[in-house]
């Protein structure tokens, strides 16, 4: 038997989802105070690593286990060496491994190179090699790269790249500022060093599902991030807030102008606060020193989870560097395909919130909250259609006109639903949309919890150059001060997922891979963590549409779990929102089924006569297997019957058939034959003969059949004497 495998190509390029960061997590806090916090503290005189593994795996899943370990060389500052070292399970025959540009391979174990950069290895060799190095000092690198001083004591200047394509300036109304676009996003000085984790994209040819696990190592003292790495003596502080640790390096070589505790606390409670989803399992924050170095930026966020932001970064502005690289983290929605239209929220959305949270924190009043939106009504930001960045005469206008549009948009909202409904609202819908998000994404949001008025609204500040007024502080408490709800959707913590499959009912803690028709149920939890009542959706999304979802209304403090089901009805690789949370599920066809006998019974009929039929199927695979059993002959299928099976399972199946012309007649099931021979006997030859002859009684039957014998007899016996 020629067994029959799905053969996959997946390409990955990893890019965690999910940083890891190693380190000693703090206890869980239902709140953060802006000015303590209670945070575990260590020492860091050996490295950290970092651990990260592709969602929607399970313990059965096997896994391409990619393993990197970093060294610093002292002697050669803006170098550093790495060795890549992959485990391949038996489920991937090739893989195909290529580094990013600022990656040299100097040796390597069991990968041939190929064109193009790559390097591939064949099924031998279960641990493969590369030895790497790499280019440690960049500029103008970053997912997000942000400039910003205090505006009301010195110019000030952002800066933001892209995967950098883009690069920008900004200025306050009276002085331009420093230009940096030379300084370093990345660095490494021979003492001390922040680093990007080398990236590498794979690719793989696989017999059934598997993941992906990474880790990453210093060798040395340092800590390791998912994408940043610093190298060197340091201090770490962690502190956990629902689920998400966020872990601050602050370097020996660093001098941090506000206290870690308080800059640990501030990041805490915007953990806290921001109920938008997409939080991350941890969060890596370095202070950069500044001694001797200069910085390209303040602050940037790289990859998903990682950031580094000037150790003189301070916590009482409103453009608080610190919080405006945590949002980044927070933005599922933002990439580098989004709708033009709305990419002015990816820093808009960030500069409001870090003023926003600083101002709620206590960091700094009305007064300076509302001077640092109001710049958005000058020129030459205000002059700017923010939906159209050709328009702008500053490229900076996203961080300047956006927080306030951002703003007032929020404001208008909360007025429109009596407090029912916030813009954290919307940004949530947009983490939960399928990418690249667009401008109809963005409006429905607003028009689904605010009506038409706050769609038509937003549509007139960012579609003109009209500018919103900024709004006083009685204005502000009337619209923010009043209870909203707000909700978090989770998986529900000790209920497991369940599983109705072809055969068997199962429970897990996780996502594992389905097979077509196989139904999961998913436990969500709602709670309300909002000061009133409010009404809930809690939805299961699956590449970006709600397969199920459902509704109800609870109080402040109040909880439940809503359970949403999916059935699959095509293979493939889904993107699923389990709530807030994320997962990758593969789904598969059900396993082939064997046919490994087939018999019939008796093997000699007459025409008319019914033989039975028996098939013996097996399912030798690790999942259920179904299939549709064919008894087939010359004329065509003459029964089927569905087969399902357990993994290790089998059957026999049985059905019966005739034929009407006499002959040697073949039945097929699956790649296995038998044949039956269907012939009149002695006996029915006689009768159909005696059957024509009127008055023939069965006694007279007999007599000739006996006759035909003794003839036949003498036939043979004369043959024999001829002979």
């Amino acid at each position: 038997m020629i067994r029959r495998f799905t053969v996959l190509l997946l390409t990955l390029l990893l890019i965690s989802s999910l940083g890891v960061v190693a380190g000693v997590p703090g206890p869980d806090r239902d709140t953060a105070n802006a000015s303590s916090v209670d945070a575990d503290v260590t020492h860091s005189t050996a490295s950290v690593a970092a651990t990260t593994t592709s969602p929607g795996t399970s313990d059965e899943t096997p896994l391409i286990r990619e393993s990197i370990v970093l060294e610093q060389r002292p002697d050669e500052p803006g170098v550093i060496g790495a060795t890549v070292t992959y485990e391949v399970p038996d489920a991937v025959t090739e893989l195909t491994v290529r580094p990013d540009a600022h990656t040299t391979v100097t040796d390597s174990s069991g990968f041939e190179p190929e064109a193009g950069g790559s390097y591939k290895w064949a099924a031998g060799d279960g641990t493969p090699s590369l030895t790497l190095e790499i280019a440690a000092n960049r500029t103008n690198e970053g997912r997000h790269i942000h400039q910003q001083t205090d505006r009301h004591t010195a110019p000030h200047a952002n800066e933001h790249t892209q995967t950098g394509a883009e690069e920008h300036a900004r200025t306050d109304a009276h002085e331009h500022a420093h230009d940096h676009e030379d300084g370093h996003t990345f660095v490494e000085t021979g003492e001390w060093g922040i680093v990007a984790v080398p990236q590498f994209e794979l690719g793989w040819v696989q017999r059934a599902p598997v993941g992906t696990d990474r880790t990453v190592t210093v060798d040395g003292p340092g800590v390791a991030g998912t994408d940043i790495v610093y190298f060197g003596e340091s201090t770490t502080y962690t502190e956990t807030v629902r689920g998400e640790t966020i872990t601050l390096v602050v370097p020996d070589a660093a001098d941090l102008e506000e206290s870690p505790t308080d800059v640990l606390a501030s990041l805490a409670a915007a953990s806290d606060e921001l109920r938008v989803g997409a939080r991350s399992t941890n969060v890596l924050v370095v202070a950069a020193p500044t001694g001797t170095v200069e910085w390209g930026a303040n602050g940037i966020q790289y990859g998903d989870s990682d950031a580094w932001v000037r150790d003189d970064a301070r916590l009482d502005v409103p453009g608080n560097v610190w919080l405006h690289e945590y949002v980044h983290t927070r933005q599922a929605f933002a990439s580098s395909d989004i709708d033009p239209t709305v990419a002015w929220l990816i820093e808009g959305q960030a500069e409001y919130y870090a003023a926003t949270l600083t101002y709620e924190q206590g960091h700094i009043d009305h007064r300076e909250f509302r001077r640092f939106l109001e710049e958005g009504q000058e020129s030459p930001y205000a002059d700017g259609v923010l939906a159209d960045p050709g328009t702008w005469q500053d490229p900076l206008t996203d961080y300047v006109k956006g927080p306030l549009v951002y703003g007032a948009v929020d404001r208008q909202l909360r007025l429109e639903s009596n407090g029912e409904y916030t813009i954290e609202d919307a940004f949530r819908a947009l983490n939960r949309a399928e990418k690249p998000v667009t401008e109809q994404d963005w409006l429905e949001a607003l028009e689904q919890r605010g009506g038409s008025p706050v769609r038509e609204y937003a549509m007139t500040y960012t579609h003109t150059d009209s500018t919103p007024e900024s709004w006083d502080e009685a204005a502000h408490e009337l619209a923010f001060g009043q209870p909203t709800p707000a909700f978090e959707y989770s998986l529900a913590a000790g209920e497991p997922l369940a599983f109705e499959g072809l055969l068997e009912r199962s429970t897990r803690t996780e996502p594992r891979p389905l097979v077509v028709g196989e139904t999961m149920t998913v436990p969500i939890a709602v709670d309300n963590r909002g000061d009133r009542a409010g009404t809930y959706r809690a939805t299961l999304q699956v590449d970006g549409s709600v397969v199920a979802d459902a509704d109800g209304t609870l109080e402040s403090g109040g909880s439940t779990v809503e359970h949403l089901t999916w059935t699959p009805e095509a293979p493939g690789r889904y993107a699923l929102k389990l709530g807030d949370e994320p997962a990758t599920v593969d789904v598969l066809e059900p396993a082939d089924l064997t046919v490994t006998a087939l018999e019939v019974s008796p093997e000699s009929v007459e025409p008319g006569e019914p033989v039975t039929v028996r098939a013996t199927v097996e399912n030798d695979a690790a999942r259920a297997g179904q299939t549709t059993i064919q008894f087939r002959t010359s004329s065509g299928v003459a029964d089927e019957q569905q087969v399902t099976l357990a993994p290790g399972e089998m059957t026999t199946v049985e059905t019966t058939i005739t034929f009407e012309r006499e002959a040697h007649h073949e039945i097929a099931v699956g790649d296995r034959r038998v044949t039956v021979a269907v012939e009149r006997s002695l006996t029915s030859q006689a009768s159909g003969a005696t059957d024509s002859i009127p008055g023939f009684t069965a006694g007279a039957t007999i007599v000739a059949l006996l006759a035909l014998v003794v003839v036949g007899s003498r036939g043979s016996y004369r043959r024999l004497e001829w002979r």
